[in-house]
Order: structure tokens, then C-alpha cells, then sequence
């Protein structure tokens, strides 16, 4: 009898973790697809107050306004980019603070103390440099898979743009690791291992950036930066290590554009540099969380 009662005990308990993983997953896709709601909403609301600036501030006429907005949205995709990412911070960092299993007490100086910020950014420098390389090898050996991908890039130039700069740089970071490390992540971890909830977030990372060369080197920085998040029980941490991966590529891009021949004098010590960056912050991080006693956490 008491044998039968385990084993009914046992099939509820793997019942109903069953239907909390599907519920998590369900959650997180309903999420990604709130992210992509949120950049339509945008897109539509530059729209809306591009044409009404055209059609009664300049008094263009409506087939001037047609012609207009048609080009509107390339001319201003860093203006929509950078209002996608305001209101995905405020929806999302809200989202994030309300987790009702982030009750026991936070201290953001216990947490990003130690060490954790140096080795979040060499983290950063370093993932950074090193997938630049990865990424570079692979399109000399395929080249074909890389058409679109270069130019994605190239429509990415922040050469001229300070909106661009700070898009990249900050604010899209800070919106993309609340969104998947934080409250993603957060819906994943009690329902799976850490590795399969990280794998999870890191997936819809990958599949939000729309290509498939972005999407996995995506999914490579998803999952490093989930461990980032997971080890300082933070995601400060991992907006550190994302904000650092981005302004490297980006600050880096913009001096080999101008300095190409000092840049490429240099370059074989910048990726030392980076191939040491690299081996401190994930050995650092690999430590703490080993030595991590929870979920990850954001809290006053």
C-alpha cells in the first residue's frame, strides 16, 4: 500500500513539473513575442508622429506624405530602436522587480562586489573579440552563408550616428538582458536545471536577432551572459558584460574604419589581450557559480 502511494505521489510530482516546464516555455515564447509587439508598436508610432510632423508642420500634401513615410522608416530606425528599448525597460524592468520569488533579502554590494564588475567586463572584452574572430574564419570558409549577415552589418554603421551609439551601446543592452536574462530567464529556472533554462533563453536570444549568423553567435553570448546573471545573482552583472561586448565591437569597428593600418599593427595584441580577458572573466564567474547559492536576483 505504501508502495503504491510513493508511486502515485511520485507520477503527480512528474505531472506537474511536466506542466510547469510547458507552462515556462509558453511563457517565455509569449514573451519574445511581446518584444516583437513592442517594436511594432514603435515602428508605428514613429509613423504616426513622422506624418503628422510632414503632413501639418511642412504642409506636404498626402502623396508627399505617402512617398515620405515609405522612406521613413529606414531614415529613422535608430529613433525606433531607441524607443522599442525605453519601453521594453519599462515594461520589462517592472515585470522583473515583481517576480514574487525575489523576497529574501539583496544587496547589490554583496552581489557585484568581489570582483564581479572587472570580471564582468573583461568577460565582455573578451567573448567579443574572440566570436569577431570566430564569426571572420567562418565566412572565409562559407562565404555564401554570410551575404545577408554582411549586410545586416553594414546597414549597422554608427559611424555618424550618435543615436546608433547609444542604442548599441547601452540602452539595447540593458532592455535585452532585463527581457532574457531577467524576467525570461526568471519564468525558465524553476521549472529546469540551470543549463537547460540558460540554453532555453539563449535560443530565444538567438531567434530575436532574425539571422542566422547573428542568431548563433547570439546564442553563444546568451548563454555566457546567463552565467554572468546566474553566478552574481544579478542581472546588473551580465548588463555590464553585454554594454562591454557592444562597445568593443562597436568602438573597435569605428578605429579600424579610421586607423586601419595602426588597427591591424595592433591587432594580434588586441587579441591576446582579449584570449586573457576571456580565460580570467569565465574562470571568475565559473567559480562564483559554483559557490552560487540560488536563483538569480535583482533587489534593493
Amino acid at each position: 500500500m505504501g508502495s503504491m502511494d510513493q508511486e502515485k505521489q511520485e507520477s503527480q510530482a512528474a505531472l506537474m513539473l511536466k506542466k510547469l516546464r510547458v507552462s515556462a516555455v509558453f511563457k517565455s515564447l509569449l514573451f519574445l513575442l511581446g518584444v516583437f509587439a513592442i517594436q511594432f508598436v514603435a515602428s508605428m508610432l514613429c509613423m504616426i508622429a513622422t506624418g503628422i510632423y510632414v503632413l501639418f508642420v511642412q504642409g506636404k500634401t498626402r502623396e508627399e506624405l505617402a512617398i515620405w513615410i515609405s522612406g521613413a522608416l529606414n531614415d529613422y530606425s535608430m529613433v525606433i530602436s531607441l524607443l522599442y528599448a525605453v519601453i521594453a525597460i519599462v515594461i520589462f524592468g517592472i515585470s522583473y522587480l515583481k517576480c514574487q520569488w525575489r523576497e529574501h533579502p539583496f544587496s547589490y554590494r554583496k552581489a557585484l562586489g568581489g570582483g564581479r564588475i572587472p570580471g564582468a567586463a573583461a568577460l565582455g572584452f573578451g567573448t567579443c573579440i574572440i566570436l569577431t574572430v570566430i564569426v571572420g574564419l567562418a565566412s572565409q570558409a562559407f562565404p555564401g552563408a554570410f551575404v545577408k549577415y554582411q549586410k545586416l552589418m553594414e546597414s549597422l554603421d554608427v559611424s555618424t550616428s550618435a543615436l546608433a551609439v547609444y542604442y548599441i551601446m547601452l540602452s539595447g543592452p540593458v532592455a535585452e538582458e532585463l527581457i532574457f536574462r531577467g524576467v525570461i530567464l526568471d519564468q525558465l529556472r524553476p521549472a529546469f536545471p540551470f543549463w537547460v533554462a540558460n540554453g532555453i533563453q539563449a535560443a530565444l536570444f538567438g531567434v530575436f536577432h532574425m539571422n542566422l549568423i547573428q542568431g548563433l553567435y547570439a546564442f553563444v553570448l546568451g548563454m555566457i551572459l546567463g552565467m554572468v546573471a546566474e553566478a552574481a545573482k544579478t542581472v546588473v552583472a551580465s548588463m555590464i558584460t553585454h554594454i562591454i561586448f557592444n562597445s568593443t565591437s562597436t568602438l573597435l569597428g569605428m578605429f579600424a574604419d579610421h586607423f586601419s593600418k595602426q588597427y591591424n599593427q595592433i591587432y594580434p595584441w588586441i587579441l591576446l589581450a582579449a584570449v586573457i580577458c576571456f580565460w580570467i572573466g569565465m574562470r571568475y564567474y565559473i567559480m562564483q557559480w559554483r559557490r552560487r547559492d540560488g536563483g538569480i536576483s535583482l533587489e534593493k
